[in-house]
C-alpha cells in the first residue's frame, strides 16, 4: 500500500508542531496548521531504509521532500529477499517520528507517590542534570549490590539489537537485563529448543503442498509476516492447500481452504489425535525416526534411557539381537519391547504408540469441538500429502521430499502448556518425516546442545525473572512477566536480593503481560528509568524519563528475518530530526556508563558481546552512534555505515547446500551423531532436580501451589515435565478451576496495534477502518442472542480476577463457547490524547499460570462470563 500525505493531513501532523508541548490536543494542532504557510515542492530525496514499526524488519524507500519525510514505499530492491510491499501500519511510521505527543526533554517526577491516578507533577531538566540523577543512582547500586538493577527491553532489541544492553548489564554487573519473549513466542523457541537445538524455524511453502496453521494469524500481525503473506498466496496459486486450526476467524482463517475452529487449549488432543491416525495408516517415515531422531532408544520404566557404561543410549541392534550405541554396523529396531537384564525396556517410539493408541478422533473429538471425521480426514491428507519415501532432485542434488508442514505462533504457544502443545506439533511432522525436508520444515542453526539437556534448576533464584531456576527450568529466554512479580515479594522464590532500581527501554511490559494490577504495584516500590518516545503507562510511573529518537531519526541494527531462500541483515539510520533531540537510545546508555564509572567495561563488554574483530572497539576512545554502527556494520556486511546507508541492507541469496544439507542432514542423519528428541528424556531429569529441590524448600512447592491451584505438587512436576506431550495438557489451571465462567478467552493481535508501541496514538492507522480505533468483543450470534446481546451494546467481561467493559460485535466467525478481545487497546496513561485511549484491555483481566518447562505467560486460558453492562 503506497499513500501519499496530502497538504491537509501533513499539515495536520507538522503544522508548529515544535512549538507544542508534549501533551497538546488535536486543536491546537489544527489551529498552527491553518497559520502554516503554503507548501514548496522543492528538491526531493529517497532514502533506503528499514522499517521498525514492527518486528519484521521491511525495506522502505523514504521520499524527503524540502527536508521533511512525506512518504514511505516499499523498497523494491528487498523484495527478493522479503517483502514485497509494506503494510498500513508501516507506511505511517511517518507519523512516529513527527508526532505532538513526543516526549521531547528529559522529565523529572516530583511526586514520590505512583500509581494510575497520581499526578507525576513533572518538570522538565536538562540532558546534564537527568544524566547526573541516573548515574549517581546507578554508581551507588553498583557499588552496593550491582544485581539490585533491573534492565527490561522490548522493542528497543529490534530497534538496535540487544547485543548492546548485554554488554551494558553485563559491564554494570547485573544478571537481570529481560527481554519480552515469554509474552511473544518463548513456548515456542523452547520446545523446538529442547527438540532439536534451535528455533526459528519455518515452512519451505515454495515445495510445500499441504500446510496446517495452528493459531498463527501472519496475514495480520506476526514475526515474518511479510514474507509469510505473499509466499502462501503463491503456494496457494500452485495448489497448496491450507488448513487453519483456530477458534477465531482470523484473517488467514478467511483466505484458508478449510478452517477447523477448534475449542481453545485443546490443540494437543487435536495433534496426538493426528499422530494415532498416521500410525494406525502406516504414514510414518521408518528411516528419518531411525536415523535422525532418538526414536529407536531403548526407555526403562524410569522413563531414562539405558546407557552404556559411558553414557551412550543404547538401541535394540536387529542383526545381533542385543543393546548397543546406534554406531557403524548397527541396525535399531524401531518398535517393540525387550528384556535386558531382568527389565522391560520400549523403545521411545514404542512408548509414544503405547501412549496414543487410545487417543483416536473419536475420543476426542467432543473435547476438541472437531468431528471426528474432520481430524481422521486431515490427518490422512496429511500423510498423503507426506509422499513418505519421495525425494526431489534440486540444482543437481537429491533431497527429502515431505511437502507438508504445521505452524504456529502464538495461537497454540502462549498457554500454560505451550511448550507441550509445540512439542505435540513437532512430533507429527517427525512421524512423517517433514522435518528439514523439502517442502516442509525447515529448522535455523540446529544442534546446539546446552538446549537440548536436563536443566541445571538453579535454587536459589540469580535473576529477578527466574529464568532458568527450578520454578522455569528451562525457560532459555527470559520471563517478562515474572520479574515485577518477584519483586513484590523475593524471599517468595528465595530471591537473595531486592531490586532497587528498573531501567525500561522501548517497553511498555507492565501493560502488556497479565495480571497487571499486581505488574503496576511493583513498578511503585522503585526507582524507575524510562527511555522513550511517548508517555507510556510504565514512564507514567518512572522518576527519570529520557526522550528518544525514533528509527527514521536514529541509527539502528538488526539481523533480518531470513527465509528458506535468503539471508539478509539491516540498517536504519537518522533521515530527519524532528525535535532536535540531541541523544539516541545507545549514546544514553554511552553518557551514563562514563558518569556511573563503567564505561571500558562496557567497551570490553560489546566486543565480547558482538564478536568484534576489525573493527572492534578501542578502550580510551569515546563513541557515539555514528562510529558504533560503523563497527557493527563492517563486521556484518563488510563495508562501511555509508555504503550500507545508500541501500538499508546487505543479503544473499542461498543455493540448495545451505538451504538443505547444512542442518538436520549434517547435524543428526546416522550412527554416532546426535539425535533429535522425539522422546524429551532430559524434562525427566529435570523433573527429578525439582522434585528433590522442592522437598528442601517448601517456598518451592508454596509457588507452584498458588500457580497451579493443586496441593499435589508431585503431580504437577510430572505432568508439566514430561518427555512426550499428554491429554492432561489440555486442561491449564483455569479450565479445570474457573467452573463458574462458560466462556473461553481468547487474544489476538491486529495490525493496526501490534509489536510496536504508540500506534493508539497514531491518526492515520485510527482511521484506516469503521473499528481500528478501538477493540471490540467478539461473541458468537448464537451465544449472544441467548444472553440478550445485541450487536454495540456495552457489556462486561468478567474473570476470575477482575472485569472490563466493551463493546459487542456479534460474529459467526468464533465459536460460541469463545469470545475474543484484540491487544493494545484501553490504554490509560493521561500522557496519551483522549481520543488515543480508547477501547478495552484485557489484560488486566487474564490469569496468571506459567509454563513451567519454558516460562511462557498464560495468555489463551482465562475463562470468563459475558453480560450486558
Amino acid at each position: 500500500m503506497n499513500v501519499e500525505v496530502t497538504r491537509r493531513d501533513f499539515l495536520k501532523g507538522l503544522g508548529a508542531l515544535v512549538a507544542l508541548s508534549a501533551f497538546s490536543d488535536l486543536s491546537e494542532i489544527a489551529r498552527a496548521s491553518e497559520q502554516s504557510k503554503p507548501f514548496k515542492e522543492g528538491d526531493v530525496k529517497y532514502y533506503k531504509s528499514t522499517c521498525k514499526m514492527c518486528v519484521n524488519f521491511c525495506g522502505i524507500k523514504v521520499k524527503v521532500q524540502n527536508g521533511v519525510i512525506r512518504a514511505i514505499y516499499p523498497d523494491e530492491n528487498r523484495a527478493p529477499y522479503f517483502n514485497w510491499g509494506n503494510c498500513c501500519k508501516g507506511i505511517s511510521g511517518i507519523w512516529n517520528t513527527y508526532n505532538p505527543y513526543r516526549l521531547k526533554k528529559p522529565l523529572k517526577r516530583t511526586n514520590p507517590k505512583k500509581g494510575p491516578n497520581e499526578d507525576p507533577r513533572w518538570v522538565e531538566i536538562s540532558w546534564e542534570e537527568a544524566f547526573n540523577i541516573v548515574a549517581e543512582r546507578l554508581k551507588k547500586i553498583r557499588q552496593e549490590d550491582p544485581r539490585k538493577l533491573v534492565w527490561h527491553h522490548g522493542h528497543g532489541k529490534y530497534l538496535i539489537d540487544d547485543r548492546w544492553m548485554k554488554a551494558f548489564t553485563a559491564a554494570f554487573g547485573t544478571p537481570n537485563m529481560i527481554h519480552r519473549t515469554t509474552v511473544c513466542e518463548a513456548a515456542k523457541h523452547v520446545a523446538d529448543e529442547i527438540t532439536w537445538g534451535g528455533h526459528e524455524p519455518l515452512p519451505d511453502l515454495e515445495y510445500c503442498n499441504y500446510l496446517i496453521n495452528m493459531g498463527g494469524n501472519y496475514f495480520e500481525a506476526e514475526q515474518w509476516a511479510r514474507w509469510l503473506d505473499h509466499a502462501t498466496i503463491e503456494a496457494k496459486e500452485r495448489g497448496m492447500k491450507l488448513v487453519v486450526v483456530e477458534p477465531r476467524l482470523s484473517n488467514l482463517a478467511a483466505k484458508a481452504d478449510e478452517w477447523v475452529p477448534i475449542k481453545p487449549g485443546k490443540d494437543v488432543l487435536f495433534l496426538l489425535a493426528m499422530a494415532n491416525v498416521l500410525i494406525e495408516k502406516g504414514y510414518v517415515d521408518r528411516e528419518f525416526l531411525i536415523n535422525y531422531t532418538n526414536a529407536p532408544f531403548l526407555v526403562g520404566e524410569d522413563g531414562k534411557f539405558l546407557r552404556d557404561e559411558n553414557g551412550n543410549e543404547l538401541v535394540w541392534d536387529t542383526a545381533t539381537n542385543s543393546a548397543k550405541p546406534f554406531a557403524d554396523g548397527v541396525k535399531p529396531a524401531l518398535e517393540g519391547r525387550y528384556q535386558i537384564d531382568g527389565k522391560t525396556y520400549r523403545t521411545a517410539f514404542q512408548v509414544l504408540v503405547d501412549y496414543v493408541k487410545d487417543i483416536t478422533p473419536e475420543s476426542v473429538a467432543e473435547e476438541c469441538g472437531v468431528p471426528a471425521e474432520q481430524i481422521r480426514k486431515i490427518a490422512v491428507e496429511f500423510g498423503e500429502n507426506a509422499r513418505i519415501g519421495s525425494t526431489i532432485v534440486i540444482e543437481g542434488k537429491e533431497l527429502r521430499y515431505r511437502p507438508v508442514c504445521i505452524h504456529t505462533f502464538r495461537g497454540i504457544t502462549a498457554k500454560e502448556y505451550g511448550v507441550q502443545n509445540n512439542r505435540a506439533r513437532l512430533i507429527v511432522m517427525m512421524l512423517v518425516g517433514a522435518i528439514d525436508a523439502v517442502g516442509g520444515y525447515l529448522l535455523h542453526h540446529p544442534g546446539k546442545a546446552s538446549y537440548m539437556e536436563p536443566s541445571k534448576c538453579e535454587y536459589p533464584p540469580s535473576r529477578v525473572d527466574l529464568k532458568k531456576s527450578v520454578f522455569l527450568p528451562h525457560a532459555t529466554h527470559d520471563v517478562s512477566q515474572q520479574a515485577m512479580l518477584t519483586l513484590l515479594d523475593p524471599d517468595k522464590y528465595g530471591l537473595e536480593y531486592k531490586p532497587e532500581m528498573q531501567m525500561f527501554f522501548a517497553t511498555n511490559r507492565p501493560f502488556s503481560t497479565s495480571d497487571t494490577e499486581k505488574q503496576f504495584e511493583a513498578l511503585s516500590k522503585t526507582f524507575n528509568v524510562a527511555i522513550e518516545i511517548l508517555m507510556t503507562e510504565t514512564a507514567w510511573y518512572a522518576d527519570v524519563v529520557f526522550p528518544d529518537k525514533t528509527y527514521l531519526e536514529a541509527f539502528g541494527f538488526k539481523g533480518g528475518r531470513w527465509t528458506p531462500h535468503s539471508r539478509h541483515v539491516t540498517l536504519h539510520y537518522p533521515i530527519v530530526n524532528t525535535y532536535n533531540i540531541p541523544y539516541q537510545n545507545l549514546e544514553i546508555m554511552f553518557e551514563l556508563a562514563k558518569r556511573a564509572g563503567f564505561y571500558e567495561d562496557f567497551i570490553e563488554k560489546i566486543n565480547e558481546k558482538f564478536k568484534f574483530k576489525n573493527p572492534k572497539f578501542e578502550k580510551g576512545r569515546e563513541y557515539d552512534a555514528r562510529s558504533a554502527f560503523d563497527i557493527l556494520w563492517r563486521n556484518a556486511a563488510g563495508e562501511s555505515l555509508e555504503e550500507g546507508m545508500k541501500k538499508g541492507f546487505s543479503g544473499k541469496l542461498v543455493g540448495v547446500e545451505e538451504r538443505y544439507l547444512e542442518g538436520a542432514e549434517a547435524k543428526f542423519k546416522g550412527p554416532g551423531k546426535p539425535k533429535m528428541h522425539l522422546y524429551c528424556e532430559e524434562l525427566i531429569h529435570t523433573k527429578d532436580k525439582v522434585l528433590e529441590l522442592a522437598k528442601q524448600h517448601d517456598n518451592i512447592r508454596q509457588v507452584f501451589v498458588e500457580w497451579y491451584e493443586d496441593v499435589d505438587v508431585e503431580r504437577i512436576v510430572e505432568i508439566n515435565l514430561s518427555p512426550i506431550p499428554k491429554k492432561e495438557h489440555a486442561y491449564p489451571t483455569p479450565h479445570r478451576k474457573a467452573e463458574s465462567y462458560p466462556l473461553y478467552l481468547i487474544t489476538f493481535k491486529r495490525i493496526y496495534r501490534t509489536q510496536s508501541g504508540f500506534c493508539n496514538v497514531n491518526p492515520i492507522l485510527n482511521q484506516v477502518s469503521h473499528d481500528s480505533a478501538e477493540n471490540e468483543v467478539w461473541i458468537n450470534k448464537s451465544t449472544a442472542m441467548s444472553l440478550k446481546i445485541r450487536d454495540g451494546d456495552k457489556v462486561v467481561v468478567e474473570s476470575r480476577i477482575g472485569k472490563l467493559e466493551g463493546i459487542a460485535r456479534l460474529t459467526e466467525g468464533i465459536r460460541p463457547d469463545t469470545i475474543g478481545i484484540a491487544y493494545h487497546y484501553g490504554h490509560w496513561s493521561p500522557g496519551y490524547p483522549e481520543w488515543a485511549r480508547k477501547g478495552s484491555w484485557p489484560n488486566k483481566i487474564l490469569e496468571y499460570h506459567p509454563d513451567m518447562v519454558g516460562g511462557m505467560n498464560s495468555f489463551n486460558d482465562t475463562k470468563v462470563k459475558v453480560y450486558k453492562a
